[in-house]
């Protein structure tokens, strides 16, 4: 497929943080190639300070003002910005399809379809002046929680990684989503911090004053990546690493032992069958190359 960019132009993210910062990689091919794309989404706004060169829109001041509205996947709102009622799905393009990994598909998108010259697989993320990279130089974020259940690591073994890394004299932190502190507030009395911060821009800053992060299959992982922490990622089977694992800076992702045959089975038993060890050594791995 072929895609022709006429008249004005909209990018429509989609919700999850992961998925946005993904996206994003579309609207830095777009601007990179002399497009001026106007982006809509909570994680353009909140982050707005961190992609100096994207133009980002509030819905209501834009109804209907678009020749072109883009979406990564289908959005309430981005019919409402487009002139016809009409959008780009990218999610239900042929291209979007496939093994690759997430940020290669959008890259193919923008070379294949839209037929951009000047292609990379950066998101365009700049950490803003004031914010200093790395300033806690033994502070390990921990991001024990996520949008799917199903993908969490259990909070016992988040708690007892957390004294693996303090025994190797680390600080480790939690870092909560507002509505989860009160769940995480017991592991205060353990002696450990957990953070919750009000706005995304808030959060960044915090991942990019710290030394590491480790956390599950989640947005923040990717938030970390853009920003160039070193990024440990649990994920319960191989080929959700493959197409989701953080992709811009330097990573390692840990896998539980291939003990079971069964996918199935390996997703309803994967926490248990992942050790505190297992994860430790591969911090390890990743802190030696760091």
């Amino acid at each position: 497929m072929n895609f022709q960019l006429q008249g004005s132009v909209a990018v429509a993210l989609p919700p999850p943080i992961g998925d946005s910062l993904i996206g994003l990689v579309l609207v830095n091919n777009l601007i990179r190639n002399g497009y001026r794309p106007v982006v809509f989404g909570w994680v353009a706004e909140q982050l707005a300070a961190w992609f100096p060169h994207m133009t980002v829109g509030y819905q209501a001041a834009y109804a209907g003002a678009f020749d072109t509205v883009i979406e990564l996947r289908r959005t309430e709102f981005g019919p409402m910005l487009s002139r016809s009622g009409k959008t780009l799905c990218l999610a239900e393009l042929p291209e979007y399809g496939g093994g690759k990994h997430m940020v290669d598909r959008i890259a193919d998108i923008a070379a294949n379809v839209f037929a951009l010259r000047d292609v990379t697989h950066s998101n365009g993320l700049v950490v803003p002046p004031g914010v200093q990279r790395g300033r806690f130089a033994d502070r390990v974020v921990i991001h024990p929680t996520g949008s799917h259940r199903e993908k969490m690591w259990s909070r016992e073994k988040f708690l007892a990684l957390a004294n693996e890394l303090s025994r190797a004299h680390l600080h480790p932190g939690f870092l909560v989503a507002p509505g989860e502190f009160a769940a995480w507030r017991q592991s205060k009395a353990q002696g450990y911090e957990v953070h919750t911060l009000p706005r995304l821009e808030d959060v960044a800053t915090w991942i990019a004053e710290s030394a590491w992060f480790i956390g599950n299959d989640s947005g923040l992982g990717h938030l970390a990546s853009s920003i160039g922490v070193p990024t440990l990622t649990l994920f319960m089977r191989r080929g959700l690493a493959r197409t989701w694992r953080p992709r811009w800076g330097p990573g390692h992702i840990v896998l539980p032992p291939n003990v079971i045959p069964f996918g199935n089975l390996k997703e309803l038993l994967w926490t248990k069958l992942l050790s505190v060890s297992r994860v430790m050594a591969h911090f390890q791995a990743l802190q030696s190359r760091s």
